[in-house]
């Protein structure tokens, strides 16, 4: 079992918050169940209480389910909310709301565990995925800036931020993806300051971050790299496109 989930069931019905709350139990995905009587007695729970997943019935006395969940971002909660309720005609607004699920009740064992599995997965890929960004950032934090010498100076670049290189004559043309720097140094050269690992070169003209690399198009004879929010389009020989087979 992947690490468990704390939950909050927010629910005027005390018979309703305790059949929930032993469904859950019964999941045996919790570590922590904390239970509310309304909405006002959920948010003083948040306020030393960090849920992974509300669970929160629409109609209540004094302030109802959507009024609840309206006041959450302010409190910085971001717990994935599951609405639970008698109620189907509120289906549409509250995928409007970005409910994370609508389960009816009664509340159908089979129906409930499929929820909290697919909040579980969700959970592990975004958890995975920061992971990796986590150490993406790390592995590049460690590539030591290069030096490069341009017309007018000396510019210190980090080998991460390029997308490819170019040649031009005797100078070599740096894309980031909207900047291009043109360094006073040939392709040769600018190949020898950059890490052995995470480049390659495309015959004569050109030397590729392979990391960024998001698309091959044979028939157009070009590769489009991606960084963030950066994009470029390298035009190639149909004879070079070889030297990518090896990604």
């Amino acid at each position: 079992m992947e690490q468990k989930l704390s939950a909050l069931i927010v629910d005027d019905e005390a018979s309703a918050r305790n059949l929930l709350e032993k469904l859950l139990e019964e999941t045996l995905y919790f570590r922590e169940i904390r239970l509310a009587s309304s909405g006002q007695e959920a948010l003083d729970v948040l306020l030393h209480f960090d849920p992974d997943l509300i669970f929160v019935d629409i109609k209540m006395p004094g302030m109802d389910g959507f009024s609840f969940i309206s006041q959450l971002p302010e409190k910085a909660i971001k717990a994935g909310i599951v609405f639970v309720t008698a109620f189907d005609h509120f289906a549409i607004k509250a995928i409007k709301k970005e409910a994370f699920d609508y389960i009816l009740k009664p509340v159908n064992r089979k129906e409930l565990k499929q929820c909290v599995v697919k909040y579980a997965e969700k959970r592990k890929e975004q958890v995975e995925s920061e992971l990796k960004k986590t150490e993406n950032t790390a592995h590049r934090e460690q590539i030591p800036r290069i030096r490069v010498n341009t017309r007018t100076g000396t510019i210190f670049i980090n080998p991460s931020s390029i997308l490819y290189c170019k040649a031009d004559g005797n100078y070599t043309t740096i894309c980031t993806g909207a900047k291009q720097l043109l360094c006073s140094m040939n392709l040769g050269k600018m190949e020898e300051l950059l890490p052995g690992v995470g480049f390659i070169r495309i015959g004569r003209s050109h030397i590729i971050n392979f990391e960024y690399i998001t698309m091959i198009d044979r028939k157009e004879c070009q590769v489009t790299l991606v960084r963030e929010n950066e994009t470029a389009v390298v035009k190639l020989p149909r004879h070079l496109l070889k030297d990518l087979d090896i990604l």
